[in-house]
């Protein structure tokens, strides 16, 4: 099992073939739960590895927060020891089965050790490692040999821990690397969990009511801080923009100036990429949004979701996200704290080559309209020139 992953994430391009050789000891023993944290220690940027997870159909990606909310009477029935050896945390039960949040949701082997102590179906799904380690250290503090019959009066006692991630330099947006297809039998859920957690996750939230923490447990999240207003929209600053996006010299200037584009009428800006079926992070720019955020986002296209519906229509969208993993996913890069978005194709010639995408923005549709379509014809124009240079 070890073995196996470490070649889906060498050959998706997410780790080196010193970091796999460094991280895997070959040894059929050791869990691909502890693979995946020595990989994490040799440099693959977490982010990227939880994107890789969702890309498979587990997702969306959880926070700290949701992990901390997870169902105390649920916990209790993992020993201390499983929850650390697997790296999962239960979280919740659901129709579909308990929700799982697993370093490795594709892990076979420790899937059935879950059902076997949790009681029937399991729903894996991912949260960044460091995340996960912290929760489980809350929950099932390791130097405790037993399970605490409330391991949540622990939480306000203890420190969370975490690893220190040391982000490798992210691929080059125009390589052809990208996400192989991928062996169905990986996971009886890897085809279809995205459906299938979506509707447990909502149902496990909304039809039943979540244990009250005991006092002294989870310190009560604060308000989340507001976001920055988005400032009035300046047609003038548009233009200049736009004039700057038609002198665009390389892909990479045209895509950087068009993100920047949406700053005249949004919080952040971003362009996700088209390539093989999954929509790739290129770029982006705004509060709470980074490079490295942007460019680890990979979004299957057939997954559904705001981008499947511009991609499927060629028309642009503005309204508030969506409830889908995939929209969980996208909303996230952008910080989490837009309520809507403006998502429009970029079209070169009646081919979608990606999507150009606002948070907050504070106008119609037109505006977005204009930078996407100034945005395409900037890339077909560097595209001839390159032709007609070779």
């Amino acid at each position: 099992m070890p073995g196996r992953l470490v070649e889906q994430l060498l050959d998706a391009g997410l780790i080196t073939e010193r970091q796999a050789l460094a991280s895997d000891p070959d040894d059929p023993l050791v869990p691909p739960s502890r693979v995946i944290q020595n990989l994490v220690a040799e440099g693959l940027d977490e982010r990227t590895l939880a994107g890789h997870f969702v890309s498979l159909g587990f997702g969306p990606v959880l926070q700290g927060a949701e992990l901390a909310r997870a169902d105390w009477e649920l916990v209790r029935r993992l020993p201390a020891t499983d929850a650390h050896d697997l790296c999962a945390m239960p979280l919740r039960p659901s129709p579909a089965g308990a929700i799982v949040a697993m370093a490795d949701p594709t892990d076979e082997r420790a899937v059935d050790v879950l059902r076997q102590w949790l009681g029937g179906a399991i729903l894996p799904t991912v949260a960044r490692l460091s995340d996960l380690l912290a929760a489980i250290d809350r929950a099932y503090p390791p130097d405790r040999p037993t399970l605490v019959s409330d391991p949540w009066a622990l939480v306000g006692s203890r420190t969370p821990s975490g690893v220190v991630v040391s982000a490798r330099q992210p691929l080059e947006p125009d390589t052809d690397q990208t996400l192989p297809d991928f062996d169905p039998a990986l996971s009886e859920l890897a085809s279809t969990s995205s459906l299938v957690w979506d509707r447990a996750w909502n149902r496990s939230t909304t039809e039943r009511d979540l244990p009250s923490i005991p006092s002294g447990g989870v310190p009560t999240p604060s308000a989340p801080v507001p976001a920055t207003p988005t400032p009035a929209p300046s047609d003038a600053a548009l233009e200049v923009e736009l004039g700057e996006l038609r002198e665009a010299s390389t892909r990479d200037d045209a895509v950087r100036i068009a993100c920047r584009a949406c700053l005249c009428f949004a919080r952040g800006g971003a362009f996700l990429a088209l390539r093989k079926g999954v929509f790739r992070g290129w770029d982006g720019i705004g509060e709470d949004v980074t490079t490295v955020g942007i460019r680890s986002l990979w979004i299957p296209a057939s997954n559904p979701s705001i981008l499947n519906d511009v991609l499927h229509s060629g028309e642009p969208f503005i309204g508030t996200y969506g409830d889908n993993a995939a929209d969980h996913l996208f909303r996230s890069a952008f910080g989490n704290r837009g309520r809507q978005v403006a998502v429009a194709p970029v079209l070169i010639g009646t081919r979608v080559v990606g999507v150009l995408c606002a948070d907050d923005p504070v106008t119609d549709a037109a505006s977005i309209e204009r930078v996407a379509q100034a945005l395409a014809e900037a890339l077909e124009g560097l595209i001839m020139s390159r032709k007609s240079r070779n």
